[in-house]
């Protein structure tokens, strides 16, 4: 069985057009917590961009993205990236997305 969602931490709210957008950062799991202090304002900042970046593909329901993994590589995709999932106003996930910084 996949982890669950349990709680997130809000970034900054994004506009996209005359949409708010909430962007967070997932910080505990079923399966896990994240360290209170273990995402540095770099890597906020940085994830906030990325996410501002991207927020004209975002799903028209999205209403949070949220960070569920900082910036990694996979087996499945060796490009460093972020995995975010959009989240409608219901806390559905409405798609998972890798998230890539724009040099």
């Amino acid at each position: 069985m996949s982890a669950k969602n349990v709680s997130s931490q809000l970034i900054k709210n994004i506009q996209n057009g005359a949409k708010l957008i909430a962007v967070e950062y997932f910080d505990k799991t079923t399966a896990w917590t994240r360290p209170q202090g273990s995402l540095s304002a770099t890597i906020k900042s940085e994830f906030t961009q990325v996410a501002q970046e991207n927020a004209n593909s975002f799903n028209l329901e999205t209403t949070r993205i949220a960070m569920k993994e900082s910036e990694h590589q996979s087996d499945k995709d060796n490009q460093v990236h972020y995995t975010a999932f959009e989240l409608d106003k219901d806390d559905n996930v409405l798609d998972t997305r890798h998230f890539v910084k724009e040099k």
